[in-house]
């Protein structure tokens, strides 16, 4: 079976959709039940260098904004996600895609580190279970059924968990615990799984403190 990065290498550079869920959003355009995912911008299933991170940060799928469509006319933009899919690529930079940047600096700030020291230590990526983006999350139902979503839950379950449960990754879950099969609870190992709001921030208590603990120095060790 194809591991989640040779999967979406084979993403063609123009196209909004991969090869292998496009089925699957045919079939939804000639039925009753519709979905709201945009198919105008690109999609992303991680980002950061996600093969050799040491944190990875577990979300639902990426949100959705004003300047997104634009973003994804773009060359630099398509070029700037064919990076992203290789799993090697350094979180965005400034210029790169803004908004992703804007949000995920709100969420790391969490950890008692910077958004360029994220960047800078090349030890930290995220990773959605759905790669196609969408103001809201009202479809439950498309994850069983995207062939990317299976494949971002059948590596994380295969590879990316048993990795951190034996203390060679840092996993932290900040959304849809239940459905990426972990729910919350103590830590196994280095998998984190903490009780979390729908902004994928960590409720405060000890727990809390122990993940900001660990993510803090392991991507400081890395810079």
């Amino acid at each position: 079976m194809k591991d989640i990065f040779e999967f979406w290498a084979e993403m063609p550079l123009d196209s909004y959709i991969h090869p292998e869920d496009q089925q699957v959003f045919d079939r939804f355009e000639t039925s009753s039940k519709k979905h709201q995912f945009e198919l105008k911008c690109l999609p992303g299933a991680y980002c950061g260098p996600l093969k050799d991170a040491k944190v990875v940060l577990l979300f639902l799928s990426p949100g959705l904004d004003e300047q997104d469509i634009e973003h994804a006319k773009s060359a630099k933009a398509r070029k700037f996600y064919a990076a992203q899919r290789t799993g090697t690529a350094s979180l965005p930079a400034a210029g790169e895609h803004d908004s992703a940047r804007d949000w995920l600096t709100g969420v790391i700030k969490q950890f008692g580190i910077s958004y360029e020291e994220a960047r800078e230590s090349r030890a930290l990526a995220t990773l959605n279970i759905g790669a196609y983006k969408s103001k809201t999350f009202p479809d439950w139902h498309m994850l069983a059924a995207l062939p990317s979503s299976r494949r971002t839950l059948d590596w994380a379950q295969s590879a990316l968990f048993p990795e951190a449960e034996k203390g060679e990754r840092i996993v932290v879950c900040l959304r849809s615990a239940d459905y990426w099969g972990l729910g919350t609870g103590e830590p196994i190992g280095t998998l984190f799984r903490p009780t979390c709001n729908r902004n994928a921030r960590m409720i405060h208590g000890e727990g809390r403190k122990q993940i900001e603990k660990v993510v803090q120095l392991t991507v400081r060790e890395q810079l």
